[in-house]
């Protein structure tokens, strides 16, 4: 009689990046910590930034006796600093990084006070730098900047940590960075360009207009472009927020190329269309004043233009999904300025029961719709694509039915508030008569705004209904909820294409033993064809093989 002995493998440690966090007391525990954390750092970081600007202000008789202003920065400092130091200590100790590293709360903190550091410094060092190009030495801002600036990167040294750095919301904070340096760089270009326009237009007309030197102006728009594009850069290209597809960033791809760029683009020309017409039909004003919004308005047409652009080429290098959302997301900011323009043009027309059209604020409100109207109805026609709305390949455009509902919604909610108006000035002038003015003059702007609503809505309704009677199939509907991935080593890629093409969450395990010629990404996403569950377990093996098991909830 022969017995057989089996051994069992041990089971590898899993490393802190593995253990999920855990929840109950533990997370009341994390909010207060971190919430503490943040007060206290907030406080230190003001009261330093007093005692530093008095350091820089020594020779400020003003700040010489201001005893009341010294006695809060000494507070805030030297009570609040320590205890946050002692708060950062308790939540940076390797026992308790172990349990919050996989917790939300950690990135979230690290995430809001980064980027209100990131804010305030470089709002700060900016607005020193760009004032003392007119005014001089103003030491506050330099100081505030300063002090700031290291709060913004001890946090960001936090999260780039290799061993205690957040396991969730990954690349969120760099994101938002690179957001806020495309902002100032952009209205720092708009700021400058449009000082040398209207010195052109000025110098055209021959007009004298008592300010600063444009030099100046120029000078100061372009301290605020080059340190946000700085900043923009370092982030965009050096952190790598411009290759990262986790669904943050996606997001936030979508806000700037299909709503942030294109509303700044369609404005810009919106106001420069006005202005121009004005100007063509002999307005009353002096020719500086029309064209005095002109060249911010073409600045912003401008830049707008070119940071769109720019980032539609990154759209179409990403999946099916952002670029569909992206350009149905520019074509409802089209939509919602022609719409607008509609409303306007409803709202000066009415006006004419009680004025001349030619009078100079009706015939400056109907300029101005009519503008709206061409400009966004231009671009939507060409986003949109009217005439091909019903193809089939339109029709199964992923998110096309999320975009239809959205647009009911909002029409819905508009119409509503809308018609409460009305009601409102309806019974107001039932019950006020002798006030002299008319129902509709009353009413006229939210009957303006009501009629462009239900023109809206019922194009959308059509192009809904047309839609359900259509052939095509539903748009692509996400068969499995959640992949855990079993890899060895770096596993980045795997992850990103696992979650293009499927659309579902993807957590990594890392195997303890190293494997010899993983499967790559192509394979990965073959395997995963067909698969439908709400849990998928995959297993990247050895000489390419892959495992897939479906696993219960």
């Amino acid at each position: 009689m022969t017995s057989t002995s089996s051994t069992t493998a041990p089971t590898p440690t899993p490393t802190p990046s593995m253990i999920p966090a855990v929840g109950g007391v533990q997370t009341v525990r994390r909010v207060i910590t971190y919430l503490l954390l943040a007060t206290t750092v907030i406080i230190a970081a003001s009261g330093v930034s007093g005692l530093l600007d008095r350091l820089f202000s020594a020779n400020r008789l003003e700040v010489s006796f201001d005893n009341y202003g010294l006695a809060t920065s000494l507070a805030s400092a030297l009570i609040a600093g320590p205890l946050a130091a002692v708060l950062w200590w308790l939540t940076w100790r390797d026992a308790t990084m172990t349990r919050d590293r996989a917790s939300v709360v950690w990135p979230v903190y690290l995430m809001i006070m980064s980027t209100v550091a990131l804010l305030v410094s470089t709002i700060s060092l900016f607005s020193w730098a760009a004032e003392a190009i007119v005014h001089g030495w103003q030491p506050y801002g330099l100081a505030v900047g300063i002090v700031w600036a290291l709060v913004w990167a001890w946090h960001y040294w936090m999260w780039r940590h290799p061993s205690k750095a957040p396991t969730r919301l990954p690349g969120a904070a760099p994101a938002i960075a690179s957001l806020i340096g495309l902002t100032y760089a952009a209205g720092g270009v708009v700021w400058a360009l449009g000082q040398l326009i209207d010195s052109a237009v000025d110098a055209a007309l021959g007009s004298v207009v008592i300010s600063d030197p444009v030099w100046q102006l120029v000078l100061q728009g372009l301290v605020w472009a080059a340190g946000g594009a700085l900043l923009w850069w370092w982030h965009w290209f050096r952190v790598g927020v411009r290759e990262q597809s986790h669904g943050f960033s996606n997001v936030l791809l979508v806000f700037i190329a299909g709503i942030a760029s294109i509303a700044v683009f369609a404005a810009g020309i919106m106001v420069a269309l006005t202005a121009i017409l004005e100007l063509i039909t002999a307005s009353s004003q002096p020719p500086a004043v029309t064209l005095e919004p002109l060249g911010i308005a073409i600045a912003n047409a401008v830049v707008g233009a070119l940071v769109w652009v720019y980032h539609a080429r990154v759209v179409a290098e990403r999946s099916v999904g952002v670029r569909s959302a992206t350009r149905l997301a520019s074509a409802g900011v089209a939509l919602a300025y022609a719409a607008s323009g509609v409303g306007v043009m409803v709202n000066a027309l009415l006006a004419t029961s009680s004025y001349s059209l030619i009078e100079g604020d009706i015939r400056s409100l109907l300029l101005g719709g009519l503008s709206a109207l061409v400009v966004g109805g231009v671009l939507w026609w060409m986003l949109w694509k009217p005439l091909q709305a019903s193809l089939p390949e339109r029709v199964a455009t992923p998110g096309r039915r999320v975009y239809l509902v959205i647009i009911f919604g909002v029409s819905a909610l508009v119409a509503l508030i809308t018609l409460l108006v009305i009601g409102f000035q309806l019974f107001s002038f039932l019950l006020d008569s002798g006030s002299g003015e008319s129902f509709v003059e009353r009413s006229r702007q939210a009957l303006g705004l009501l009629t462009a609503t239900l023109l809206v809505a019922a194009y959308h309704f059509a192009i809904w209904r047309n839609d359900r009677h259509s052939d095509v199939a539903d748009e692509h509907v996400q068969r499995i909820g959640r992949v855990t991935l079993v890899a060895s080593g770096e596993s980045a890629d795997l992850v990103e294409a696992v979650r293009a093409a499927t659309g579902a969450r993807v957590s990594v395990l890392e195997r303890a033993d190293a494997v010899q010629q993983q499967p790559d990404a192509a394979a990965l996403v073959a395997a995963l064809d067909g698969v439908e569950a709400a849990h998928v377990l995959v297993v990247a093996g050895v000489k390419g093989k892959i495992a897939v098991i479906r696993l219960k909830g």
